[in-house]
């Protein structure tokens, strides 16, 4: 065999592993840089995904904007529902609620019914 043949190919062979040797970060490199793309796709996912929710939420927004007012209405009226009950029911206005809401009347006492004016032609 030929001696300059062997010296070629240890050569070689030192070359290939001299090539790896020199560039040693580089599947960290490319690792990091697949991280970074993917990181990317998501982050773009996730903001494409707050613009379709914008709509959304903007409608559920105004819902509750009406639901509050219909509720502040609904206090007001219940307010003055139980103000009315314990007008109602207070045990000292018995006598003047009676004569408020009927026809009756304490025995001392006659009703007054006032009848239109009539105009004079």
């Amino acid at each position: 065999m030929n001696p300059d043949r062997q010296s070629g190919k240890k050569i070689r062979r030192q070359s290939k592993s001299y090539r790896y040797r020199r560039n040693p970060y580089r599947g960290i490199a490319a690792e990091i840089s697949l991280k970074l793309i993917l990181s990317w796709i998501i982050a773009i996912g996730a903001i494409a995904s707050l613009f379709r929710l914008l709509p959304y939420h903007l409608s559920q927004q105004a819902k509750l904007k009406e639901l509050r007012i219909q509720v502040n209405e609904t206090d007001a009226r219940v307010t003055k529902l139980r103000r009315q009950l314990n007008h109602n029911f207070d045990p000292q206005r018995t006598q003047s609620l009676m004569e408020q809401y009927s026809t009756l009347t304490t025995p001392n006492q006659s009703r007054i019914h006032w009848l239109p004016e009539e105009k004079e032609n």
